[in-house]
């Protein structure tokens, strides 16, 4: 792994800390899926869905297409660091547009506007850097 641009930050987070962003991604989740801001197709970090739910939708599609003699196109995408890169103020944006107020959005700006991470290699240790793009894994 001499490739810098495969090292990316690991947040080391109290656990308290885990246990508050727990509670703000369920209440999250829950504001977002009460206001039906998701469309129903996503599985990805929703309850009661997974990776399966898509697969077997992708195989009844084929499946149907298959016995209607038809043809079936089917585009997949993969997100190179889609973490990484996401960017912080158009995901605060969408929070603000969809009506999202009070300390919730407070919360996750500050969690997310307030990030800065060193690079150890050996015992050396870099200045510190201000994450502007991304999130913490």
């Amino acid at each position: 792994m001499q490739d810098p641009n495969n090292y990316r930050p690991i947040a080391l987070t109290s656990c308290l800390g885990k246990l508050l962003e727990l509670m703000v991604s369920a209440r999250l989740i829950h504001v977002l899926e009460r206001s039906k801001w998701f469309v129903p197709s996503p599985s990805g970090f929703r309850r009661r869905r997974g990776a399966i739910d898509n697969l077997l939708k992708l195989e009844t599609a084929i499946r149907e297409a298959f016995v209607r003699k038809k043809h079936f196109v089917s585009i997949f995408f993969d997100i190179e660091k889609a973490y990484d890169r996401t960017w912080q103020h158009g995901i605060l944006k969408d929070l603000s547009d969809i009506g999202l107020k009070g300390n919730l959005p407070l919360f996750i700006k500050n969690f997310l506007q307030t990030r800065i991470f060193q690079i150890r290699i050996g015992n050396i240790l870099s200045d510190n850097f201000h994450q502007q793009e991304g999130f913490p894994q």
